[in-house]
């Protein structure tokens, strides 16, 4: 007589759910190094990746600006390597005619790459005139997460290509003027510059930084720097690198009525709210119910990324000195001050139905307070015989 065993799917049926993908954590460390230089030993592609110095000098060649740069990146202490950036060299795309080498534009450089890699600073070897560097930043602006670096050599460049990209908070205009070729220094200490920059770890704790009176290595202190030019770059917001009694120092001042680290910042911020609600939705295996109870789902999310902010140096609690308020006067005061941010979503209940047909989460608001930095300051001394 045969003999037969039930399988226990009949009593318990069980299966596994693998979560779906979502997007990893904005680097803001990843650098588009732009080349008119013709690569010693051929690459594949349109570009490659390094993440070291020697790779750029073995491919390019060790007598490059292209090297050059490279170098400038990857000495810095930390450099973009802390959050695990990388840089990106591409040449330029040319056309020569009658021994005439014409290059694209940075402009069409920057667009065609977009397509092609990700990136977020943008360096070049280029000696691009005002009004290449003018259509450049214009065109950064309107794209997400891009900086683009603006190099100048000379005090005519602030009342120049500077002021022509003064609201245009995506561009970093820095000065450098010594040497014998002062525009090519300019470039070099722009790269590092950046890498400095960049070498923000977001998840750590206090990585935030500011670029004020930071030393650069391998930089040596643009000595043609005087007062009366330093307050010419305070006032076009213009960084540069003078010696301060004999120390080499960034000297950083707002552009766009914004500190470079404030823009960086920010761009992280955003992004990382952007990407954490992105994630809620797309790992989900079911759905997130529009209840409630589900946008707190998505609130828990943005939470955390709050969080992270004051963890990291970007906020900080404090006192809200803005007439821009929402949602409850009393908890948004109160949020900002024990917490350093505020939260806030239109209850379900008073949500327009066409939103809700459409699926759509009421719209959230967040307040965050920036934690800032001290770059001067004025002290008394009071001496008693």
């Amino acid at each position: 007589m045969a003999e037969y065993q039930i399988p226990i799917t009949y009593v318990v049926s069980a299966s596994a759910i693998t979560p779906s993908a979502g997007l990893e954590p904005l680097k803001l460390s990843t650098i588009l190094l732009l080349t008119t230089e013709t690569p010693a030993s051929a690459i594949s592609g349109s570009y490659m990746i390094a993440r070291t110095a020697s790779a750029v000098s073995q491919t390019w060649g060790t007598e490059t600006e292209t090297a050059a740069q490279a170098n400038a990146i990857f000495a810095q202490q930390p450099n973009i390597l802390a959050n695990n950036g990388y840089l990106i060299v591409a040449p330029l795309q040319s056309t020569t005619e009658e021994e005439v080498t014409t290059y694209e534009t940075l402009t069409d450089a920057i667009t065609r790459l977009s397509s092609e890699i990700y990136f977020e600073g943008i360096l070049t070897t280029k000696e691009a005139d005002a009004e290449e560097y003018s259509a450049a930043s214009n065109a950064v602006e309107a794209m997400n997460n891009r900086i683009l670096m603006l190099p100048v050599s000379s005090t005519a460049a602030l009342s120049g290509v500077v002021a022509s990209v003064a609201g245009n908070a995506k561009t970093k205009p820095v000065m450098y003027l010594s040497g014998d070729n002062a525009a090519y220094n300019a470039r070099i200490f722009a790269a590092a510059y950046m890498s400095r920059a960049f070498a923000v770890n977001y998840s750590g704790s206090n990585t935030t930084l500011t670029m004020n009176l930071k030393t650069l290595n391998g930089i040596t202190a643009d000595t043609q720097i005087s007062e009366s030019i330093l307050a010419q770059c305070e006032s076009a917001g213009v960084d540069c690198y003078p010696s301060v009694e004999g120390l080499a120092k960034v000297m950083s001042y707002r552009h766009a009525n914004l500190y470079f680290d404030q823009i960086t910042n920010q761009l992280w911020f955003v992004n990382s709210i952007q990407r954490e609600v992105f994630n809620v939705l797309a790992t989900t295996s079911t759905k997130v119910p529009q209840t409630e109870a589900g946008l707190e789902i998505i609130t828990k999310a943005i939470r955390g990324v709050c969080n992270q902010g004051v963890i990291n140096g970007f906020a900080a609690p404090g006192t809200w000195n803005s007439p821009d308020t929402f949602g409850d006067i009393d908890d948004f005061y109160r949020n900002i001050t024990e917490f350093g941010y505020y939260i806030y979503h239109l209850p379900v209940a008073e949500q327009a139905q066409t939103e809700r047909e459409n699926r759509q989460a009421p719209v959230y608001m967040i307040a965050a307070k920036e934690a800032g930095a001290v770059h001067s300051g004025n002290i008394l001394i009071y001496i008693n015989p």
